[in-house]
């Protein structure tokens, strides 16, 4: 009866260790990969606020945009010329406010807080009929040829008639004068622009957000497994303190070892692993600003999961060796008396 107990002990032990260490990696992810904090930290050290108006200078230049909403001296502009539009709008904080915006509309949507991701455009309107508007406008005209004569009196007659200007790069002195046209047009366009801009919404019908919260839900329950079978070999095989040092002592061990282990030399892996699930299979829950840099957030996902596994296996390691000490400590305690009194005997 003993000797089935042991193997069904060791079976239960066995069983532990192979399902508490993806426990271990699921939880973490679970807690960690859908956390706001995570990718700010990330996208900081990849410089992604700095990068965003490159990202609204190709949203400018797609089919979907209407470029004859916009005013005269915007329309038919290049890429280069709209990131350095947008570069002498918008300042480095209203920058990071905005896409740190996008990332939490992002998860609230995720984490079906929400049912849109939504970016606020109220800080880009604010900054279109404030002098950063003006001075980028005149950035952008700085960018076209210099003005000729003829066009300098035909912006004069424009000025008067209050007409279109045509485009090219006019001398400093004008500048007071095209500054309350440019000041009128940049109004018009805050005006046409919405305080709110949706990037997703939540279909009626089979919202593919249920699917990943059954994921989620998954590994936030995956911890109960270990457990389980940890309270099965308990039952099974623990009698005494020095066999639950020994019993509980060993799995931990080796659970925390190969956690470590793991964290340590499985990250290029996961990261491949995570990067081709976020290629094939995100793009119905992130806004296509985000989907550019999925390297980025497979990185930071790795990353905030594996960085706590290490940390934590380490403390269970430890926990278990120390376990493992005790149970040699206790464990030879009966041993070394019964060796005292039987040489005291021998001697008498």
């Amino acid at each position: 009866m003993d000797s089935l107990r042991k193997i069904f002990g060791v079976i239960f032990a066995i069983l532990f260790i192979l399902t508490a260490v993806p426990a271990l990696i699921l939880s973490n992810f679970d807690r960690n990969a859908f956390s706001v904090e995570t990718y700010q930290k990330a996208f900081v050290k990849v410089d992604f606020y700095n990068k965003i108006p490159e990202l609204m200078a190709k949203a400018m230049l797609s089919p979907s945009t209407d470029q004859n909403q916009f005013p005269i001296v915007m329309q038919g502009m290049s890429q280069e010329a709209w990131e350095e539009f947008f570069q002498k709008l918008l300042p480095a904080d209203m920058l990071k406010a905005m896409g740190d915006d996008i990332l939490k509309s992002t998860f609230a949507y995720l984490n079906m807080q929400s049912d849109s991701v939504q970016l606020s455009m109220i800080p880009l309107k604010t900054s279109l009929v404030s002098d950063n508007g003006v001075q980028a406008v005149f950035a952008l005209l700085n960018t076209l040829p210099d003005c000729t004569l003829q066009q300098l009196g035909q912006i004069t007659i424009d000025l008067l008639t209050n007409s279109e200007i045509q485009l090219c790069n006019p001398p400093e002195k004008l500048y007071p004068l095209l500054r309350p046209v440019i000041q009128a047009q940049m109004q018009a366009t805050a005006l046409a622009i919405p305080d709110q801009l949706t990037l997703i919404s939540a279909p009626a019908e089979k919202d593919t957000r249920i699917r990943l919260h059954f994921v989620r839900l998954i590994m936030r329950l995956s911890p109960i497994l270990p457990l389980i079978f940890l309270l099965l070999m308990t039952i099974c095989i623990v009698n005494s303190l020095e066999s639950w040092l020994i019993w509980w002592g060993i799995p931990l061990f080796i659970t925390g070892i190969l956690a470590s282990i793991m964290s340590l030399s499985g990250a290029p892996l996961f990261s491949a692993v995570l990067q081709r699930f976020l290629i094939n299979r995100m793009p119905a829950y992130l806004p296509t600003i985000l989907l550019d840099y999925t390297r980025d957030l497979a990185s930071a996902m790795i990353r905030a999961m594996l960085n706590p596994v290490l940390w934590q296996g380490l403390v269970i390691a430890v926990l278990g060796f120390i376990m493992i000490l005790v149970y040699f400590f206790i464990g030879n305690k009966p041993t070394r008396k019964i060796k005292e009194q039987s040489e005291a005997k021998t001697l008498i």
